[in-house]
């Protein structure tokens, strides 16, 4: 069980905190952190708390194969963030943001489910069973 929890707290801190600053490295190689320099201070941080949920509420998706949640989030983003998409900078930002959290979510989900899977407790499996949310499949 310590082991689950270790992996299981590794995944969720690569998924937020490490997206966080792999997401502000590709907006300073990219030159797009100067897109929100106009923006005051506060609203910086709200930026990070919004990825952090982000790429958590994608990953609850990614896990129970609710590929709607990806949709909600993104047009929850968008509608949020409209009237700024006329400023190619700003949508550049956006779509740059939101894509890598996208990505970031697949990638470190897909590898703490593989992980799980192979050499933990296949917590995907209790919690998708558990929510009775598919079918559980017979053991081979």
């Amino acid at each position: 069980m310590v082991h689950a929890i270790a992996y299981t707290v590794l995944a969720i801190f690569m998924l937020t905190w490490g997206g966080n600053w792999i997401c502000r490295k590709i907006f300073k190689l990219t030159g797009l952190t100067d897109a929100t320099l106009e923006t005051p201070g506060p609203s910086h941080s709200a930026g990070r708390v919004i990825g952090i949920l982000e790429r958590l509420i994608l990953a609850v998706g990614i896990v129970v194969h609710s590929w709607e949640i990806l949709a909600a989030v993104i047009a929850l983003k968008t509608v949020a963030r409209f009237q700024k998409m006329d400023q190619r900078e700003f949508a550049e930002y956006f779509l740059v943001g939101s894509l890598f959290s996208i990505l970031w979510a697949l990638v470190v989900t897909s590898a703490w489910s593989a992980y799980d899977h192979r050499f933990g407790i296949n917590i995907r499996e209790q919690v998708v069973v558990v929510l009775g949310l598919e079918p559980t499949l017979p053991a081979n």
